[in-house]
């Protein structure tokens, strides 16, 4: 249109533009930014990192219960304990790392992430069950029995827990015999002191 009005010579006729110094560019970025903008960055920025947190739970997670499908329990454990560090909250993990630490026979430490699930879900099945297979292998068998009778009072369906309740039973019983009549599996006295 420029070229119609003026013809070939129309940027001879504009106005020249003004040469702003480089120091008042800078200036001009560097103004504060109200508190509304920056609320906003930083929420924006709290979503994305929320949004990468997740995706790597979900990531560490899924490789997880991969390796315990395929009987790799030490690095499923590794995997677990990472996803514990992004959501320590998460009852699953204890629960699943725990399946890993009674497979490597690190009874006591099944039995802490146990007590940890039990902790954030107080009638979680799964956790009253792998505690009581870690208080077997701790051979503390009236505890595995306890918990093996609240797996079955939370759900009378859980036939595994009723197999493990019977071997459970009668190595208590064999325990007891071992021991003597008057002591615990322990070696408490199962009698009043007088």
């Amino acid at each position: 249109m420029l070229i119609e009005q003026d013809g070939p010579g129309w940027r001879d006729k504009l106005p020249e533009i003004p040469i702003v110094p480089l120091a008042v560019q800078q200036e001009h970025r560097q103004k504060p930014v109200s508190a509304e903008v920056a609320e906003a960055r930083a929420a924006r920025a709290a979503q994305e990192e929320a949004r990468r947190k997740e995706a790597r739970f979900t990531l560490l997670k899924g490789e997880g219960n991969d390796l315990v499908k395929r009987g790799c329990f030490q690095e499923a454990l590794q995997k677990y304990s990472d996803c514990l560090t992004l959501k320590p909250e998460e009852c699953a993990l204890y629960t699943n790392r725990a399946i890993c630490f009674l497979k490597l026979s690190r009874f006591q430490e099944a039995k802490q992430d146990c007590d940890s699930a039990l902790q954030l879900e107080p009638s979680n099945k799964k956790a009253f069950y792998r505690r009581a297979l870690a208080h077997k292998g701790l051979q503390d068998y009236l505890s595995a029995s306890s918990d093996l009778q609240e797996v079955l009072q939370l759900d009378p369906n859980v036939q595994e827990a009723e197999q493990e309740l019977e071997a459970v039973t009668r190595l208590l019983r064999r325990s007891l015999m071992e021991n003597g009549d008057n002591k615990t599996p322990r070696g408490k006295s199962s009698r009043p002191h007088t």
